[in-house]
């Protein structure tokens, strides 16, 4: 089965194959062999190891102080919403949502990108910015909380903290607008 995914402005090729007991996974034209040790509705157990027979390193967080540590048996957790899902493991979690059609510009794309928006109901655990800081692309401005995962709301390009519309513990609802970046 093929898939398209993306995550932030990143697109990730997804091929999926039965293979023996487990899983041959093609992501962006690297292989890995994967092993499904458990699966519970919201959570899988797996073992990945990339085709050439060692331990995947393809999404160890850089704090990660060892490849080793990431790729024991690592429980995956998930959810869905409509045809975004969710993705949780080893304290990073990721939005995977079909990839965007590339938009001509115009004064509604350039107010969408000036917005960060709650993409489902959650609760704001901690905001990391104030109003009028000045922040890089990929930075942490809010972590949110929902369905027991943290999901990091991200800077999409280098910009300035316009408002902050959302305070720590605040429950927000999906599509509100959280900050305005300039």
């Amino acid at each position: 089965m093929k898939y398209r995914y993306q995550s932030g402005e990143t697109v990730y090729e997804v091929l999926l194959e039965g293979h023996g007991a487990g899983y041959r996974v093609t992501i962006n034209g690297e292989r890995y062999e994967v092993e499904v040790l458990d699966a519970q509705p919201g959570a899988f157990t797996l073992r990945m190891e990339s085709a050439a027979g060692r331990p995947s390193t393809a999404d160890v967080p850089a704090e990660r102080p060892s490849a080793q540590d990431a790729f024991g048996p690592r429980t995956v957790y998930w959810g869905a919403e409509g045809e975004t899902k969710w993705l949780s493991s080893g304290g990073c979690s990721y939005r995977l949502d079909r990839p965007k059609e590339r938009r001509r510009g115009g004064a509604a794309a350039a107010a969408a990108e000036n917005a960060l928006r709650a993409p489902m109901p959650a609760q704001v655990r901690a905001v990391q910015v104030s109003e009028g800081d000045e922040v890089a692309a990929g930075q942490t401005i809010l972590l949110l909380e929902a369905m027991k995962m943290e999901i990091k709301l991200v800077s999409p390009r280098p910009a300035r903290v316009a408002r902050l519309l959302a305070k720590q513990g605040q429950t927000v609802e999906r599509e509100q607008i959280l900050v305005e970046l300039e």
